[in-house]
């Protein structure tokens, strides 16, 4: 089990964005989405970035 990410209102609502943005949906996704918003900072086009290079990371690894 993994520890629940508290976040503010405000980064919540940023990391909803974020998520609908990149057409991402369900827990998993909002664990990582908030977990590299923490890292970030909550700097959007930072975020972005670094979950665009997870998503994809995590896709050529399930092609090995």
């Amino acid at each position: 089990m993994s520890k629940k990410i508290e976040l503010s209102e405000e980064e919540q609502n940023l990391v909803k964005e974020v998520m609908e943005e990149l057409g991402l949906k369900g827990g998993k996704d909002k664990r990582l989405v908030s977990t590299i918003g923490k890292r970030t900072n909550f700097d959007k086009r930072r975020m972005i970035v670094t979950i665009k290079r997870a998503i994809i990371g995590s896709e050529a690894h399930e092609h090995e």
